[in-house]
């Protein structure tokens, strides 16, 4: 089961209609909100929207506090003031902290949406095929986004000799962004401007036989991340490279430059941690996407490898993404 691109669902405004349901004199958590949403993973992410939004006069965000009651922190910068309209609700504040028992409030109404979107995650999963492939290709694309302001992105290709990491080709495009960013959810949030950018690249005839993504494959806590998501979607070769750990367990201590180590999840090898340079000691996380198997994985990446911390289509995808915003 995929998503239509159309039917990945507004997060930010199923949220407020969530704090909206919060009743006059009753109070709610973050992970009380995350968890109507469906997942108590998107807590952080409500607390930074309670942080950043367009406040008024009728805005109920005063309403929201911490896990222990804390009142936590206010948009406008005064607390006394967020603990005045709760006790005008007649919400008793003692210290700063609100008694849950008495006034939290957890009854929404939702139908979850983050759960619908695990089940497409776990169905995409369904769908990922492992290849041991031989051939390595002599042109190698990758994938990056960066985003230049709040509701926007910019996605670059770009596609690189493997041989001498010399950029050959490279194309960017713009999009409206309006799924948040929340922890294994990022294929919600790229997968449409990713797609956008990989027409583009078909289009031109300069789709690579392999393609290296900026985020997770199978080293993901539902083994679909966003290299593997756009591999099952796109139908093509996927690697992801992350720098950083989403799951799983390896030892880092002591690793020397251009040496790996199997990085283990749910009791299997699902990924490798690979130190890429004398130059930084943090590795770089690697996992096959979709239609390639671990053991190609590594081999392409080191193979990418010119120097830079990231693959060298990676290291250009970074780049000019960055530009282009």
């Amino acid at each position: 089961m995929t998503l239509p691109l159309d039917e990945i669902p507004d997060l930010p405004d199923l949220l407020w209609q969530l704090i909206r349901q919060i009743p006059v004199g009753r109070v709610a958590t973050y992970g009380a909100l995350a968890e109507a949403l469906g997942n108590r993973i998107a807590a952080r992410w409500v607390g930074y929207v309670a942080m950043h939004h367009d406040h008024g006069p009728d805005c109920p965000c005063h309403r929201l506090v911490r896990a222990d009651g804390q009142l936590g922190r206010y948009i406008t910068e005064d607390l006394p003031a967020k603990a005045r309209l709760l006790g005008q609700e007649g919400i008793e504040v003692a210290g700063d902290r609100v008694d849950l028992q008495r006034f939290g409030f957890e009854a929404f109404t939702s139908d979850r949406p983050l759960r619908r979107l695990q089940q497409v995650q776990e169905s995409i999963v369904s769908e990922v095929e492992l290849r041991p492939l031989s051939r390595m290709p002599k042109l190698l694309g990758g994938v990056d986004v960066s985003y230049p302001g709040s509701d926007e992105g910019v996605a670059a290709y770009a596609l690189v000799e493997l041989a001498t990491g010399r950029l050959v080709w490279s194309a960017t495009v713009r999009r409206r962004i309006h799924f948040p960013y929340i922890t294994s959810y990022l294929a919600f949030r790229e997968l449409p401007i990713l797609l956008q950018l990989l027409d583009e690249v078909r289009r031109a005839d300069r789709l690579s036989e392999v393609l290296l993504v900026d985020g997770s494959g199978l080293l993901h806590q539902r083994q679909a991340g966003v290299a593997t998501h756009l591999g099952v979607v796109a139908g093509v070769p996927t690697i992801g490279v992350t720098k950083r750990l989403l799951c799983g367990q390896v030892d880092l201590e002591g690793m020397n430059p251009l040496e790996s180590r199997p990085v283990v999840f749910e009791d299997r090898p699902v990924g490798v941690a690979l130190r890429a340079t004398a130059g930084s000691r943090r590795p770089l996380f690697i996992s096959p996407g979709n239609r390639v198997d671990l053991v190609f994985a590594e081999r392409l990446i080191r193979r990418a490898l010119q120097g830079h911390r990231l693959p060298e289509p990676l290291y250009w995808a970074d780049r000019l993404s960055r530009q282009a915003g």
